[in-house]
């Protein structure tokens, strides 16, 4: 049975919302340095990949970030979707309309199980961190990214991923020219100069 409360007679937000900050520091101390492109193609050597890791990395361990704080902000249930794109065929009034399709539905977020998400995550952090084994940690790391952004994508308003999604492009773009830069450095013979930048 899932209980919905409402924004007024629901429970106090401020305990999760205290804990969520401490997920943070966690997810983001056991996360970096954090390069989920190389840990899939190969050795953050390889500078293609390493260009997509800071262009990427920043932006999805940030977002990852927000999300537990949107999770835990949470006051009723939400459905949690795996967006599909494209569009269904639905009979409306007997006539076929296309619609957008919502997605593939994976579940409910409840409030109640808040508590169970953030201990559990806390915990498997602390493994992650401690147990000194690398392939370990990002294997963690990567399943708290990813069920934090396929749940906090659900408890996010549309209107704040669109806020979200404009500052992104241009983040990206700033990015892209200061890579841009740093190569036309290196053609002129002032890589040497370059700084060196913790990678994500």
């Amino acid at each position: 049975m899932v209980t919905i409360y409402s924004a007024s007679s629901g429970p106090s937000i401020l305990p999760r919302r205290v804990s969520s900050l401490a997920l943070v520091i966690l997810l983001y101390t056991a996360a970096t340095p954090f390069s989920p492109i190389s840990w899939l193609t190969g050795p953050l050597e390889m500078s293609g990949t390493y260009l997509a890791d800071r262009l990427l990395a920043g932006l999805i361990l940030l977002g990852a970030c927000y999300f537990q704080w949107a999770v835990a902000s949470l006051r009723s249930a939400v459905v949690i979707t795996l967006p599909t794109g494209g569009s269904v065929t639905r009979v409306r009034d007997g006539r076929l309309e296309q619609v957008r399709g919502d997605g593939v539905v994976l579940g409910v977020w409840t409030v109640e199980g808040y508590w169970h998400f953030a201990l559990a995550q806390a915990g498997v952090l602390l493994l992650a961190e401690y147990a000194g084994s690398e392939t370990l940690r990002r294997f963690v790391v990567a399943v708290v990214v990813l069920a934090l952004w396929i749940i906090g994508w659900a408890a996010t308003p549309a209107s704040l991923k669109r806020w979200a999604w404009e500052h992104a492009k241009v983040y990206l773009f700033l990015l892209v020219l200061d890579e841009l830069r740093n190569v036309a450095m290196q053609g002129l013979g002032g890589g040497g100069g370059r700084r060196r930048r913790g990678r994500w």
